[in-house]
C-alpha cells in the first residue's frame, strides 16, 4: 500500500518556519464519502489513497464502516511551539539485554533491510489520562510514530502531547493535542483538533518515496469522535529523510532547552505497529524490531518499552507515582 504525500493536488500554504519548513492543508469536501469516492477525491479531501488489496483495504473498509456518519474533517490551525522539542534518541545511556535504552524514549523500533528504506508508518493508540508526581512542576507524555530518530539527527514524527501539572492544594492541570514535527525543526501543534484522555487514534506519517525525501505527509484520526485531519510539509532546510527507522514512542520532549520530566501517564498500547519499505507495498511489524526503556540520569528506568506480538509495543510508565 503506498501513502507518498499527493502530488498536483490544490492545497493552501498555511505556514513557513524560519528554517524553511512549508506546511500545507488540504481544502474540506462536502458530501464526501471515502468508501466510495475515487483516487483523486481522496487526496483532494485529505485522505490517503485506498489501499489496492489485501489487509490492509480489509481494515480501511472496516474502520469506516465503524466511523459511519460520524466521519468529519477538520481543517487544521497550526501554532509553532518554538521552545519544543521531539528530537531523536541520544547514545544510550545504558545497554540491556534485548532492550535498548534512552533518556528521553520508551517504545519499540524496527529497522529497514540493508539498502532500503521506509516511506511510511502507522499506528494506533488510546491517549492516556496523565498525572503529576510532584506538585507545582510540570510534567509531559509524548506518544507518537515517527521515521529516522534512532541514532540520527532527524525525526518525521507525529503525536499527542500531554501535560499536567499538580498544584499546592491538590488540583491537577492537564492539557493535551496532536503535534507533528520534523527535527530538527521545533514542534507544530494543531490547535483545533479536539482530544481527550481516552480518544482512539489512529496515525500515518507518509513520507514517500523513503530515503531522500524531503516531503511528508501526516493524516490523524480520532476514531472515537469521527473527526479526521491531514496536511503536508517539507523538511528543514539542509534535511532529508534517511528512512533506515521507524518508531512508535513515548517520550518526555525538551521544553526550554532542558529534558522534561515525565508525567505518570499508566501506560499506552500502540497497535497495528507497521512500516512500509519504499512503494513495494512490503511492510515490516513492530515486532520484528527492538524495545527501547527511558531511564534517567542515575539510570533509573522512568518508562518502559515492551513488544507485544507481531505488531503491538506496549509503553508503561514506572517512576514515581503522584
Amino acid at each position: 500500500m503506498s501513502l507518498s504525500p499527493p502530488s498536483g493536488v490544490p492545497r493552501r500554504t498555511v505556514l513557513t518556519l524560519p528554517n524553511g519548513v512549508k506546511i500545507r492543508t488540504f481544502a474540506s469536501q462536502a458530501d464526501f464519502d471515502p468508501l466510495t469516492a475515487d483516487d483523486d477525491t481522496l487526496l483532494r479531501s485529505g485522505f490517503p489513497a485506498r489501499p489496492a488489496e489485501g489487509p490492509q483495504l480489509d481494515r480501511f473498509t472496516r474502520v469506516l464502516k465503524q466511523l459511519g456518519g460520524r466521519l468529519h474533517y477538520v481543517q487544521p490551525t497550526l501554532q509553532v511551539n518554538a521552545d519544543r522539542f521531539h528530537g531523536p534518541r541520544p547514545r544510550p545511556a545504558q545497554t540491556q539485554a534485548d532492550t535498548d535504552a534512552s533518556p528521553n524514549w520508551s517504545g519499540g523500533v524496527v529497522f529497514a533491510p540493508r539498502g532500503q528504506s521506509f516511506s511510511w508508518v502507522h499506528g494506533d493508540w488510546t491517549i492516556p489520562n496523565v498525572d503529576a508526581p510532584t506538585e507545582n512542576q510540570w510534567y509531559y507524555s509524548a506518544s507518537w510514530i515517527g521515521i529516522d530518530g534512532y541514532g540520527g539527527t532527524d525525526v518525521c514524527q507525529a503525536g499527542v502531547v500531554c501535560e499536567a501539572y499538580r498544584t499546592s492544594n491538590g488540583t491537577v492541570v492537564r492539557n493535551m493535542f496532536p503535534w507533528l514535527e520534523w527535527a530538527p525543526a521545533p514542534e507544530v501543534q494543531i490547535t483545533n483538533f479536539p482530544v481527550d484522555y481516552g480518544d482512539f487514534i489512529t496515525a500515518v506519517v507518509c513520507a514517500g518515496p523513503g530515503a531522500g525525501g524531503t516531503n511528508a505527509a501526516v493524516y490523524f484520526m480520532n476514531r472515537t469522535t469521527g473527526a479526521y485531519t491531514s496536511l503536508t510539509f517539507t523538511a528543514p532546510a539542509g534535511t532529508s529523510l534517511v528512512g533506515n527507522t521507524a518508531e512508535w514512542i513515548v517520550e518526555a520532549p525538551l521544553v526550554n532547552g532542558q529534558q522534561s520530566s515525565m508525567a505518570d501517564y499508566g501506560q499506552v498500547s500502540f497497535t497495528t505497529c507497521q512500516a512500509q519499505i519504499g512503494a513495494t507495498g512490503t511492510t515490516v511489524d513492530s515486532g520484528t524490531g527492538t524495545s527501547i526503556n527511558m531511564v534517567d540520569s542515575n539510570h533509573t528506568t522512568v518508562s518502559t518499552g515492551t513488544l507485544v506480538g507481531s505488531t503491538g509495543v506496549l509503553c508503561e510508565y514506572a517512576g514515581t507515582l503522584p
